[in-house]
């Protein structure tokens, strides 16, 4: 956990204030003067050796503050769909919430307290993996999401032209580098999300039903509904593979749970923009299924363990719980679900 990992640091940082006292008075001391004196003690902490070591201390303290803050002021648990304040009603709001539906997941995590962070050049990706871990996982549901929706709610059919601001946000812009810090802030990772986030926005803005150049379609059939569910498939699969990897060991564990819930929380948001714009979903797919599936995307989204073990990460009939095996369930019963949707919509 990142508490355990800065809390080393913070010792580290007490042990050398306590020394660089220590020895100040014994060199007053050996000098023959009263190390209690004022006058003596502020004379001896003037000198040169001392103000380096005492910077050298306090840029390590300001880190280790920093990586407490990162630890404790973001957020791997909880995030949830945010849906329109009303059902959309035309194409132009079916349009904008499907976007909204994409890109929210991302926006997120770059508008957050601390950014991006597997950029971050300060370490901070090595020592608070979890929210990296989570955001590494959001960019690479983001990419495909981006990628499986361009080609079938934009336009009216596999001939028809993809949008040009679609194909940038897809193969340009969410396919920039994740770990990109760039050079004075140009080109890094974070600019281009947001370009391409900026992108699938003026998709939307300009679905408005005039025969104009610059208008852009929103089209959803049924079989455009199942390419969707099939990507949505795969990608929980993926993440299920991803979970069964009997090489993960135990400092690992936590990475891969964390990987998995941020491609989860995007997987549950496209979902659920589809569900908002097509009624059509709840009505052959089952309502019971559609319950079920958001349920346990919910309980993905809630899961936190305030330690990741993984019952041994070999056999797995170790004392110890086995947290990769609980998320996997649920992972399972996703993809059993959407399986089960999706079958229904190809009837």
């Amino acid at each position: 956990l990142p508490c355990g990992k800065i809390a080393g640091n913070a010792y580290f940082i007490c042990t050398l204030l306590t020394h660089t006292k220590f020895l100040i008075c014994i060199q007053v001391e050996d000098r023959g003067k009263d190390p209690s004196s004022v006058e003596v003690f502020l004379l001896a902490l003037s000198s040169k050796r001392t103000w380096v070591v005492r910077g050298l201390v306090g840029l390590v303290a300001v880190y280790v503050l920093y990586l407490l803050a990162v630890g404790l002021f973001t957020t791997v648990a909880g995030q949830s769909y945010k849906a329109p304040a009303e059902a959309p009603a035309d194409d132009r709001a079916k349009a904008a919430c499907i976007a909204e539906a994409l890109v929210q997941p991302l926006e997120e995590e770059l508008d957050g307290a601390f950014g991006w962070l597997p950029n971050d050049i300060l370490l901070v990706p090595r020592i608070i993996d979890n929210k990296t871990s989570f955001q590494l996982g959001v960019i690479y549901a983001t990419r495909s999401g981006s990628e499986v929706l361009a080609r079938t709610v934009a336009r009216f059919g596999d001939r028809d032209t993809l949008p040009h601001m679609l194909v940038d946000a897809t193969q340009k812009h969410f396919a920039y580098a994740e770990d990109s810090w760039g050079w004075w802030f140009l080109y890094n990772s974070e600019k281009r999300y947001r370009e391409g986030i900026a992108d699938w926005r003026l998709w939307a803005s300009r679905v408005t039903g005039e025969q104009t150049k610059q208008a852009q379609v929103y089209n959803v059939t049924t079989s455009d509904i199942v390419e969707i569910m099939n990507w949505a498939i795969k990608t929980m699969e993926y993440t299920l593979g991803v979970l069964n990897d009997d090489k993960v060991g135990h400092f690992y564990g936590d990475n891969v749970i964390y990987y998995v819930k941020g491609i989860s929380r995007v997987v549950d948001n496209i979902i659920e923009g589809l569900l908002q714009c097509d009624s059509s979903i709840i009505e052959r797919g089952g309502k019971e299924n559609v319950d079920e599936l958001l349920k346990r995307l919910h309980m993905i989204s809630q899961f936190n363990p305030i330690y990741v073990v993984g019952g041994s990460y070999g056999v797995g009939d170790s004392f110890w719980p086995n947290h990769i095996a609980a998320m996997a369930r649920h992972i399972d019963v996703v993809s059993n679900r959407l399986t089960d949707i999706r079958n229904a919509m190809e009837k």
